[in-house]
């Protein structure tokens, strides 16, 4: 954790009721209201109220590269007009630019400015911050567990 990263409130590992994964009804319940609340708990522990989670997650895929807002929009599995929303919104913060395509007159790239760069990097610094600080709680065998569901999440996640 570096200097400028604030946690905002300390994580309590307290003892849970095992789920009955023999069950994938109630396996799935249980992971759903789990992923929900832990996403809710990382997009507030961003003490930043400069992003919404949409507008994060459209940062963190401009990271690399520029993108079209359909690219976008099906990276994010949602339809291009709610796409082109949150890129309306993150063209007003300064965060993103459109120019058009140099291979292709019809199509408008959007591309991270420095200053989008820099709120994506200082929010997700934040919410890593406060999940390694759960994790630290957490024995090995417990880390190790939530490594291979955190892999098996996002194999689940990408179909």
């Amino acid at each position: 954790m570096n200097a400028t990263t604030k946690v905002l409130n300390p994580v309590r590992i307290t003892p849970t009721r095992v789920c009955n994964a023999t069950n994938t009804g109630d396996l799935a319940a249980e992971l759903r209201v789990a992923v929900m609340k832990t996403s809710r708990r990382l997009r507030l522990e961003s003490s930043s109220d400069t992003l919404t989670a949409a507008q994060y997650s459209v940062l963190a895929g401009l990271r690399n590269k520029q993108h079209t807002i359909g690219e976008l929009a099906a990276g994010e599995q949602i339809t291009a007009p709610s796409m082109t929303r949150i890129v309306k919104s993150l063209l007003e913060a300064e965060f993103v630019t459109r120019t058009i395509s140099e291979a292709d007159a019809r199509q408008v790239l959007i591309a991270l400015t420095p200053e989008g760069l820099e709120a994506y990097q200082q929010a997700r610094s934040q919410r890593t911050a406060w999940l390694a600080l759960g994790l630290e709680k957490l024995d090995a065998k417990d880390r190790a567990t939530l490594a291979r569901a955190a892999a098996l999440l996002q194999e689940m996640s990408a179909k």
